[in-house]
């Protein structure tokens, strides 16, 4: 015989249980905002917003040095002028995009090229790892590490500069890094790889901004993703002032054969004599016989 009660019981339908974020970065209620367990009115007034990048990544506050190195570095890398970013962002403004997504445009062009802390920081790790495996100091494992990457033909992110050769960022944050005790192992190994590239190269290779900032970064000890964050959160404001201007002092579609200088949307620009590709073709017709013209 079946219980009455238990019957009832399974054909009454389940509560559904509500949807819930987990996080440990911070959480709101009516009256209160709390970061990292801070009361966001405790932190207003009485931190910089380097310190509150540095709290909402790492989840406490820095030391003096640490709040110090941490808004350099963000100071140094957030302006750049005319870079693959800041031109995406002003390409995609004088197609008459918003703030937000202009500014999402150039941060789409931040990539293996460009804005690359972290490859820089994964490079260092990986040359103080094989010192460790390979029981040789840093010197010589920097020394394999840039031979093998020119054998292999590969470029060494954070080193060189297209534009300066000689990034001047660098030797201020690697100056300060050294000022405030923070350069240890991985400034170490950076400089390692930078006296390294002479004798593999024949020339120097120079250690270049977002480089410092990748060794300068993990020495404090930022994962290699979030050194890129702060890269990535100080650049911002440099991506929106250049929205900003753009669609403040220019035309939209500007790159035009009207413009003071013709830039590259510009059909002057776009014709046959700057195509390298396959050469004019047509599609065949349907049954391979008569080409369908070209329209």
């Amino acid at each position: 015989m079946t219980n009455a009660s238990s019957t009832t019981e399974k054909s009454e339908p389940h509560e559904p249980q509500p949807f819930r974020w987990r996080t440990g970065i911070a959480y709101k209620t009516r009256d209160r905002i709390v970061v990292r367990g801070y009361d966001v009115n405790e932190l207003t007034g009485n931190i910089d917003f380097g310190s509150m990048t540095y709290l909402i990544l790492r989840a406490e506050l820095p030391s003096p040095a640490h709040a110090a190195m941490t808004n350099a570095m963000m100071v140094s890398l957030a302006e750049h002028a005319m870079s693959p970013s800041s031109a995406t962002v002003r390409f995609a403004t004088s197609g008459g995009a918003e703030l937000s997504a202009a500014v999402a445009a150039g941060m789409a062009a931040i990539g293996r090229l460009h804005g690359t802390a972290d490859r820089p920081a994964q490079m260092f790790l990986g040359v103080a790892e094989r010192a460790a495996a390979e029981h040789v100091d840093v010197a010589e494992a920097a020394r394999r590490t840039v031979a093998e990457m020119r054998a292999r033909r590969e470029s060494m992110p954070g080193f060189h500069h297209p534009q300066h050769i000689r990034d001047p960022r660098t030797a201020r944050l690697l100056g300060l890094a050294e000022e405030l005790d923070i350069a240890g192992d991985y400034v170490a190994v950076a400089r390692a790889m930078e006296d390294a590239t002479e004798g593999v190269f024949g020339r120097r290779l120079y250690l270049n901004g977002p480089g410092a900032m990748g060794c300068i970064g993990l020495d404090m000890g930022f994962e290699p993703v979030q050194i890129k964050a702060l890269f990535l959160v100080a650049r911002t404001a440099s991506l929106c002032a250049h929205m900003i201007e753009e669609s403040t002092r220019e035309v939209g579609w500007r790159a035009s054969a009207g413009a003071a200088m013709v830039q590259p949307l510009s059909l002057a620009m776009q014709g046959p004599d700057f195509y390298d590709g396959p050469p004019e073709r047509t599609l065949p017709h349907p049954n391979g016989s008569t080409p369908i013209a070209a329209s």
